[in-house]
C-alpha cells in the first residue's frame, strides 16, 4: 500500500497527492472551490463592512445638515418672537432693492414700535414683557401677507418688509396692524398700542436712509399723541430720487379735532391726498393715478360712515347737513373715477377736488363746525 506526501499548492501538477483508486481531478476541484469560497466571504464581509460604514456616514451627513439648518434658523430669526433679526432684514431688504429698481416697483417699510412698553416691564416684569412681544407678533402676522415679512429690530420695536406695496398701501397696513395690536388682550397688561411711521423705497437710497427716514416718521407718531401712523415722503440725496411735491397738503397739529379716530382718519386722508397729488404731478401712467384715486375714495367713504356713526351717537343737531355735504362729495369723486377710467379725467380738475373740495372745503372748514359739540357730547369717549 502506497503512503501519502503533501505537496506545495504551486506544484500540485508535478506532485500531486497521489492515492490509489482515486483521482485527482476532484481533490484539485474541491481546493479550488475553498479558496474561492473563503475569497467570497471574506468580500461579502469586506461589502457589509462598507454597507455598514455607508449608513453610517449617511446618518452623519443627514444630522450635520440639521445641525446646519439649525443654525442658519438660529441665526436669521428672534428666538422670542420667530420674526427675522437684523441679519436676516439686511439680507433680504438688499435683494428686494435690487429687484424694486430692476422692475421699476414699490417697495415699503413700516417701522412699529409699541407705546409704553417700558411701563409693562417696571410694572410686571420682564416676563410678562416677553408675553406681549411674542403676542404682539402673533397678533401681526394674520394681518399680514404672504410677501411681507416681520422683523424684530430691537427692543419693543419691529419692521414690515412690504415688497410691490406703495406708501399709500403701508400706511393700510401700518392701520391694520395697529388696530390688530389695540383688540388683542394681554393677561395682566393693559391693552397695548403702537405708533408706526412708513417709508417707500426711493430709487438710489441706502438701507440706512431708508430706515432712517421710517424711524422719523414714527418719532413724530409719538411725538403727535402715539397710536396714530405717520408717513416719510422726504428723499435722500441722491438724483434719482423725487424731488418734492409743488402742491402738499401738510397736516398740523391746529387741525386736530381731540377725537382720536376723527383725528387718525383725516391724517390718512391727507396722506393718501398727496399720493395721489405726487402721481398726477409727476406725470404717473393713469392706472397708477387710478389706484391712487380707487384707494382715496374707499377710505373717504369709511370716513364718512365712521364720523355720521359718532356725530349721531352724540346728536349732532346738524347731520342731516353734514350727511348731505358727504353725499356731494362721493358724488364728485364717483363722477372723477368714472372719467378716469373712461380716459377723459381732467386732471385739473381732480386737482381742485382734493386740495378744495375735500381738504380745505370739508376736512378743514365743514368738519371743524361739529368738534367743540362732540367733545362736549361724548367726553373722555372723544380721547379714547
Amino acid at each position: 500500500m502506497f503512503g501519502t506526501r503533501l505537496v506545495d499548492a504551486g506544484d500540485y501538477w508535478s506532485q500531486a497527492l497521489i492515492t490509489p483508486g482515486v483521482p485527482a481531478f476532484p481533490i484539485l476541484s474541491a481546493g479550488i472551490a475553498a479558496i474561492a469560497l473563503l475569497g467570497w466571504w471574506r468580500a461579502a464581509a469586506r461589502s457589509r463592512a462598507l454597507g455598514h460604514l455607508a449608513a453610517d456616514l449617511s446618518l452623519e451627513i443627514d444630522r450635520l445638515r440639521e445641525d446646519l439648518s439649525r443654525m442658519e434658523e438660529t441665526a436669521s430669526f428672534d428666538r422670542l418672537t420667530g420674526a427675522w433679526n437684523r441679519r436676516r432684514f439686511d439680507e433680504a431688504a438688499a435683494s428686494e432693492m435690487g429687484l424694486a429698481r430692476r422692475r421699476r416697483a414699490p417697495l415699503s417699510l413700516i417701522m412699529l414700535d409699541l407705546d409704553h412698553f417700558k411701563r409693562i416691564n417696571d410694572a410686571f416684569g420682564h416676563p410678562v414683557g416677553d408675553t406681549v412681544l411674542a403676542g404682539a407678533a402673533a397678533a401681526f402676522r394674520p394681518v399680514l401677507r404672504t410677501s411681507d415679512a416681520l422683523i424684530r429690530w430691537g427692543g419693543e420695536e419691529f419692521l414690515v418688509l412690504a415688497p410691490a406695496t406703495t406708501l399709500e398701501g403701508a400706511i393700510s397696513l401700518a392701520e391694520r396692524l395697529r388696530t390688530a395690536l389695540e383688540a388683542t388682550p394681554f393677561p395682566n397688561a393693559a391693552p397695548m398700542t403702537l405708533s408706526a411711521g412708513v417709508a417707500e423705497y426711493l430709487d438710489g437710497e441706502s438701507p440706512e436712509a431708508w430706515v432712517a427716514r421710517a424711524d422719523q416718521a414714527l418719532y413724530r407718531a409719538k411725538a403727535e399723541g402715539r397710536n396714530r401712523v405717520m408717513a416719510s415722503r422726504n428723499g435722500g440725496p441722491s438724483g434719482n430720487q423725487r424731488g418734492p411735491n409743488l402742491l402738499e397738503l401738510v397736516w398740523e397739529e391746529a387741525y386736530g379735532s381731540g377725537h382720536r379716530l376723527i383725528d387718525e382718519q383725516h391724517i390718512l386722508l391727507f396722506d393718501l391726498s398727496n399720493a395721489l397729488l405726487s402721481a398726477l404731478l409727476e406725470g404717473q401712467p393713469p392706472a397708477v393715478v387710478e389706484s391712487h384715486l380707487d384707494t382715496l375714495l374707499h377710505h373717504a367713504e369709511k370716513h364718512f360712515r365712521d364720523e355720521e356713526a359718532l356725530l349721531r351717537k352724540a346728536a349732532y343737531p346738524d347731520l342731516p347737513e353734514h350727511h348731505a355735504e358727504h353725499a356731494r362729495l362721493l358724488a364728485s369723486a364717483h363722477r372723477l373715477q368714472a372719467e378716469l377710467k373712461a380716459g377723459r379725467i381732467d386732471f385739473g380738475r381732480l386737482v381742485t377736488y382734493l386740495a378744495t373740495d375735500l381738504v380745505k372745503g370739508h376736512l378743514l372748514t365743514e368738519d371743524r363746525h361739529y368738534f367743540t359739540h362732540l367733545n362736549a357730547s361724548l367726553g373722555q369717549e372723544s380721547r379714547a
